[in-house]
C-alpha cells in the first residue's frame, strides 16, 4: 500500500512521512522556537488575538494562525 502524500504547512515541501502539527521534520525545530518564543511572550492566562501576539513577538500570524489551528494554544 503505498503512502498518502503530505504538504509542510511552513515551506511546503511534499512528504510520505509524518507531520506534526502540519510541519515537516525538516522545520519543526524552527517552529518549536517560534511557539516557545510566542508563550514566553504571553503572561499566564492572558488572552489575545493573533495580530495582537504577532505584534508583540514579531512572528508571522500565518504560524499563530495554524497553532491555534492545531490546538497548540489550548483553550
Amino acid at each position: 500500500m503505498a503512502s498518502k502524500l503530505k504538504q509542510c504547512e511552513i515551506c511546503g515541501c511534499i512528504t510520505s512521512s509524518s507531520l506534526r502539527d502540519g510541519v515537516c521534520s525538516e522545520c519543526i525545530e524552527k517552529d518549536d522556537e517560534l511557539y516557545t518564543q510566542a508563550k514566553n511572550c504571553m503572561k499566564f492566562g492572558e488572552k489575545m488575538l493573533p495580530e495582537e501576539l504577532s505584534h508583540k513577538t514579531g512572528i508571522d500570524t500565518k504560524h499563530i494562525l495554524r497553532w491555534v489551528k492545531h490546538g497548540r494554544f489550548g483553550n
